[in-house]
C-alpha cells in the first residue's frame, strides 16, 4: 500500500477533469518579502480540496511557480519558471534558472521534473493562463498585478 493518499493515475484523472476557479488572484508577502502569493480554491468534481498557488520573487519577477495544491500537503501539478533544483529520486538531472514542470508520480509523488516543450508565455499573467489551461481550469477571476518590490511595505 503507498504511503501518500493519492496515485499517478488519480492525479492524471483529476488534472483530466474540468476545473474552475472564480476567486481573484491577490497578492500576500511572504515573511522573507522577497516573495509575494496567493492561494485561491478550485472547484470541480473531486475528492478532496485543491488549492492553485501562485508564487513571485519580486526581486527577480522572471522567477515564479504555479502549483495544484492536494489537501494541503500534496502537489499534484506545479510549474516553476527560472526555477532551480536537483530531481532527487529519478533521474538526478538538475535544472539552474530553468522552466520545468511538476507531475505527480507514483515512483517519486511532486518531485521529478521535467523540461516543458509547450509553455510559450512570456510573461506571468500568460504562463499562468496556460497552466490553467493545461491543467484543464477555466478561470473566471481577476488577475491582479504583482507587486514590484518597491510597492512592498517595509522593503
Amino acid at each position: 500500500m503507498s504511503r501518500f493518499p493519492i496515485t499517478e493515475s488519480e492525479c492524471d484523472n483529476i488534472i483530466a477533469q474540468p476545473k474552475r476557479v472564480r476567486a481573484n488572484i491577490s497578492w500576500v508577502h511572504k515573511p522573507n518579502k522577497s516573495w509575494v502569493t496567493s492561494k485561491v480554491p478550485v472547484e470541480g468534481d473531486f475528492k478532496g480540496q485543491i488549492q492553485l498557488i501562485t508564487t513571485l520573487n519580486v526581486e527577480e519577477p522572471s522567477k515564479f511557480s504555479f502549483t495544484l495544491l492536494l489537501n494541503g500537503a500534496h502537489r499534484i501539478r506545479g510549474l516553476d519558471v527560472s526555477g532551480s533544483h536537483l530531481n532527487k529520486c529519478s533521474d538526478q538531472q538538475y535544472w539552474y534558472g530553468q522552466t520545468h514542470k511538476h507531475p505527480w508520480t507514483d515512483s517519486c509523488p511532486g518531485g521529478h521534473a521535467y523540461t516543458p516543450t509547450e509553455i510559450t508565455g512570456t510573461n506571468l499573467h500568460e504562463v499562468f493562463m496556460q497552466f490553467c489551461e493545461e491543467c484543464n481550469i477555466d478561470f473566471r477571476g481577476h488577475f491582479s498585478p504583482a507587486p514590484t518590490q518597491a510597492q512592498l511595505p517595509g522593503i
